[in-house]
């Protein structure tokens, strides 16, 4: 995704990625929602996604699709920004193997197989495994790091039956477990050594009619995260980074689409999710939410030329807590007692220009949720020089984060095969959640005892607006090329950060103004080769140091070269070599841990 015009993919350490669309960077991007096969592997209890826990292999990914801009009214909460859906493949009639092994610098090493066996002409079953060790980056010694960190390890095992229930009904049965352990900067940008494990179950069907479709699933998902693992507990920074969790995430969904003949047709929706988070540093025992939502989206196609889409949607939610309260209790019991009921929308329209050209504007709004931990955080802060406790808590009262959207653009195809596409942005960021930063804010709370109380916020608010440039083609049939631009502007108003860092949240000052990339690749039927040049302007990070002070940390300029060269070895193998940040630039990672240079190999056979 690194290539995608518009995108910043932000490696914060060798396990932690997070991918923020067109500005907004942070640690723990709670704005982009990331699906598998339209499954949520978004983690609600950080409202955060683990790259290294999707349980997905490289040979089963069919496609990636990435949808730029609110999505809420199509996908649900937390498609603020942007959403990611992870296309795998069916099994086919045809058995299918394929694995394969890599190796590299910095004690990389990843081994996976996927397996599709046809059973009978109507069942199929595809089954993968996964397992990946790296190191970790070499991190500046004046910053804080937890004692020692044993780099990154993840493991996979993931499986789908299909069912072919007649000509018209398809069934899919899938369930998987993974986990893994990585160092990663926290949404206070503390950095700890977390362990996860998760656990998925669910089953899907679609039927087709006469009319239209319906589709039915429902999924389970336990996850468990133990955070701060190498931390001691005479640390300073133990306090806030030592947190096991548990939270189980259920989801049961239902749509209809009706065909309207050839002018277009109409989609109608419901879901219902249960989220609940529990934790010895909480609130209480348990903080979790119920959701109910209903949905409707109108595709129209007037003429051939002409395409308008209009969705909404609309949430309730129930927030609730159980079992016994962590003493001191800070906030009353009512507090988690409480119903939000909001809307989020999308419309879009497109006009052919002519045979190869098209105008489309769209605009929406989408809703990110508090996370569990923002809610319902409760942990002591050692603070010697303050008279009285100083508790970190979060706040049932936050408001979701309001995402507004506008973008233009117009894309031009040429018979040479030249594409080019422009678009104008402008993204409105409202009830920004934050962390507590450096010098922290508190408040006097009486339990009855005096305590000081710092507290997970609605901050503030930023926009951004730019241009995306992006051109594509081929050179002959062996050769293509594409290249893009983005030049976003940033502008934040975080009231309580104009004096003091008190929350860890620097939206302007994360995010490059700049950004470009140039591809290319080659194919003939031996060799292919693919590089791709990244540039990105200057940007500013944080992180804390040994003392607890969180200061920002400059991200140079960068250009970034990354390669990779294939070898067939007959028809099922190829044996390939590839370098990420030839160029040794260490700002390309956009982290206050400098990149450094990775070479792997690798071989992979299919059969």
């Amino acid at each position: 995704m690194k290539a995608q015009v518009g995108v910043d993919v932000n490696r914060w350490t060798a396990g932690q990625s997070d991918v923020a669309i067109r500005g907004g960077v942070q640690t723990y991007n709670a704005r982009l929602l990331v699906l598998v096969d339209g499954r949520q592997v978004y983690l609600d209890h950080y409202g955060m996604t683990n790259w290294n826990l999707l349980g997905v292999q490289l040979d089963e990914i069919q496609q990636i699709e990435l949808v730029r801009g609110p999505a809420s009214a199509l996908f649900g909460f937390n498609a603020a920004s942007g959403v990611v859906n992870i296309v795998t493949k069916r099994s086919g009639t045809d058995t299918r193997f394929a694995a394969r092994a890599e190796g590299g610098t910095h004690g990389y090493a990843r081994l996976s197989a996927t397996a599709a066996l046809p059973l009978t002409p109507d069942i199929g079953l595809r089954l993968s495994a996964g397992h990946q060790e790296e190191d970790e980056r070499r991190i500046p010694s004046r910053l804080y790091q937890p004692p020692f960190t044993r780099g990154v390890g993840a493991d996979q095992l993931s499986g789908t039956l299909f069912v072919q229930a007649g000509a018209r009904t398809s069934i899919e049965l899938n369930g998987g477990l993974s986990g893994n352990r990585q160092l990663e900067f926290l949404p206070s940008q503390i950095l700890t050594e977390q362990r996860f494990r998760n656990q998925t179950l669910g089953v899907l069907v679609n039927h087709d009619t006469s009319w239209g479709s319906l589709s039915a699933r429902s999924y389970t998902n336990w996850l468990q995260a133990d955070y701060g693992v190498t931390t001691p507990v005479t640390d300073p920074y133990s306090a806030v980074a030592d947190l096991r969790a548990r939270n189980r995430i259920s989801v049961s969904a239902g749509s209809a689409l009706v065909r309207l003949g050839a002018i277009g047709s109409a989609r109608v929706g419901v879901e219902y999710r249960d989220s609940q988070l529990s934790s010895e540093r909480l609130y209480s025992m348990r903080i979790g939410y119920k959701v109910a939502a209903l949905s409707g989206m109108l595709d129209l196609h007037p003429t051939d030329r002409v395409a308008l889409t209009g969705a909404a949607r609309v949430d309730s939610l129930w927030l609730k807590q159980g079992g016994a309260i962590l003493a001191p209790q800070i906030d009353p019991t009512a507090a988690y007692d409480r119903t939000i009921t909001p809307v989020s929308f999308n419309v879009a329209g497109s006009v052919q220009i002519g045979e190869t050209g098209r105008l489309r504007v769209n605009g929406g709004r989408g809703l990110q949720l508090p996370s569990l931990i923002d809610l319902g955080l409760h942990v002591a802060i050692p603070a010697p020089d303050v008279p009285v406790p100083v508790y970190l808590v979060g706040d049932p009262r936050l408001l979701p984060v309001q995402v507004d959207s506008l973008e233009a653009g117009y894309s031009q195809g040429f018979g040479s095969g030249l594409r080019m596409d422009v678009t104008l942005f402008y993204t409105r960021v409202d009830r920004l959640i934050a962390s507590p930063g450096g010098a922290v804010d508190v408040t006097l709370a009486f339990t009855p005892e005096p305590v000081a109380v710092a507290r997970f916020a609605n901050v503030g608010a930023y926009t951004s607006q730019g241009i995306e440039l992006a051109a594509s083609g081929r050179v002959q049939s062996k050769i293509g090329w594409s290249a893009n631009y983005s030049l976003t502007r940033v502008d934040e108003n975080i009231p309580a950060n104009r004096d003091a860092a008190y929350y860890a949240l620097f939206p302007k000052a994360a995010t490059p103004r700049h950004r470009a990339n140039v591809t290319a690749d080659y194919a003939n039927d031996t060799w292919s080769a693919a590089v791709m040049t990244h540039l990105a302007t200057s940007s500013r990070q944080s992180s804390f140091l040994p003392d607890t002070n969180l200061i920002s940390v400059e991200i140079p300029a960068s250009i970034s070269v990354d390669a990779k060269l294939t070898r067939a070895m007959g028809t099922r193998a190829e044996i390939y070599v590839a370098g990420e940040n030839l160029s040794a630039a260490r700002g390309v990672y956009a982290s206050p841990i400098p990149a450094d240079r990775r070479i792997r190999v690798g071989v992979s056979a299919r059969l």
